[in-house]
C-alpha cells in the first residue's frame, strides 16, 4: 500500500512540475500470470509516451499460517467462498505478507533476499525505459532466471518484467510486436524493413551497417491498438548478392524469423516461422 500511494505521489509531483506534459501520463494496470500455477500478479505501471515512468508489483495468493493477513473481507461472506476457508486459508497479498511469505521462499527455497527487494529492483530497473527497449531486454534475456536483472533473485524476474510491459502497453494504447531475426541466408544481409500496410510507413534500416550470416538481432515494431495487428506489416530484406524476400501479412506477435536462403525455401516464401533443415 505504501509504495502505490508513493508511486501516485510520485506522479503528482511529475505533473505538477511538468503540467504541459500532463496528459500524457496515464496509468495502466494489469492482472498477470508471472509466477507458478498458484498465484496472481496485479501489476501497475505509469507511462509518458512510451517510456515507463514508474511501476509496482503486487502478487495475491491463498495462504494460511500464523500472522496471515487476508484480503478484505477475508473474515465475511467473501472469505468464507475462499476453499479451505474453514482450515485458516485467506487470500492475501505477497506485499502486505512480505516477510511471512519471503519466510517461506528462504525455509522451502533456501531464498537469501525478502520477495519485495527483488521487485523493488525489477521496478528500477523498468522505470526511465521505453515499452520496446524492455521488450527486446525480455526477448534477449528469456530463460536467464534469476541472473536477469540485477539485485533481483527471482528465477521469474524477465516475467514479473513482462507484467509490466503489459501494463505499460495499456497505459500507452499501444501494441509491440517483437521479433528475434535468424540470418541463415548464407549472406550478409544489407537491408532489412518492417513496412506498415496501412499507412506505407517504412522502418529505418534495420540491417545497420550489414547482418552478417549466422547473426541473429531481436527488432520490434510498435502501432496502436487502433490498428488491427492481423497481417499489419511487411517484411523485407536485401542480401548483398541482391537476393531478396518479402513476407506482406506479418502480424503483430512475438515470433522468431529465419531469413532463408533459396535452397532452404520449401514453400512461396524467404521467411520463415520455424528453423529449417539445413541442406
Amino acid at each position: 500500500m505504501k509504495k502505490i500511494v508513493a508511486l501516485l505521489l510520485g506522479i503528482m509531483l511529475v505533473l505538477a512540475s511538468v503540467s504541459a506534459f500532463a496528459e500524457d501520463v496515464k496509468l495502466g494496470q494489469v492482472q498477470y500470470a508471472a509466477h507458478g500455477k498458484q498465484s496472481f500478479a496485479v501489476i501497475t505501471a505509469a507511462v509518458q509516451g512510451d517510456t515507463i515512468l514508474d511501476a509496482w508489483i503486487d502478487e495475491f495468493q491463498v495462504m494460511s499460517g500464523e500472522g496471515v493477513v487476508g484480503v478484505p473481507n477475508s473474515g465475511e461472506t467473501f472469505g468464507a467462498n475462499i476453499v479451505g476457508s474453514e482450515d485458516g486459508k485467506v487470500l492475501g497479498s505477497k506485499r502486505v505478507n512480505n516477510a511471512y511469505y519471503s519466510g517461506n521462499m528462504a525455509s522451502r527455497g533456501g531464498a537469501t533476499q525478502e520477495l519485495v527487494t527483488s521487485w523493488t529492483a525489477i521496478e528500477e530497473f523498468a522505470a526511465g525505459k521505453t515499452i520496446t527497449e524492455l521488450e527486446v531486454f525480455a526477448a534477449e534475456k528469456a530463460g536467464a532466471g534469476a541472473d536477469a536483472i540485477s539485485g533481483a533473485t527471482l528465477t521469474d524476474s524477465v516475467n514479473y518484467l513482462k507484467g509490466i510491459i503489459e501494463a505499460a502497453k495499456v497505459a500507452a494504447d499501444v501494441q509491440v510486436g517483437v521479433y528475434t531475426v535468424y540470418n541463415v541466408s548464407g549472406e550478409t544481409v544489407k537491408e532489412l524493413y518492417i513496412t506498415v500496410n496501412e499507412t506505407g510507413e517504412k522502418s529505418e534500416n534495420l540491417a545497420g551497417e550489414g547482418m552478417e550470416a549466422g547473426a541473429c538481432a531481436v527488432v520490434t515494431k510498435c502501432l496502436p491498438n487502433s490498428v488491427d495487428g492481423h497481417h499489419a506489416l511487411t517484411f523485407a530484406f536485401t542480401t548483398e548478392s541482391g537476393y531478396t524476400g518479402t513476407f506482406d501479412t506479418l502480424s503483430i506477435e512475438t515470433a522468431p524469423i529465419y531469413l532463408l536462403s533459396a535452397d532452404m525455401m520449401t514453400g512461396a516464401t524467404q521467411i520463415s516461422f520455424r528453423a529449417p533443415q539445413q541442406n
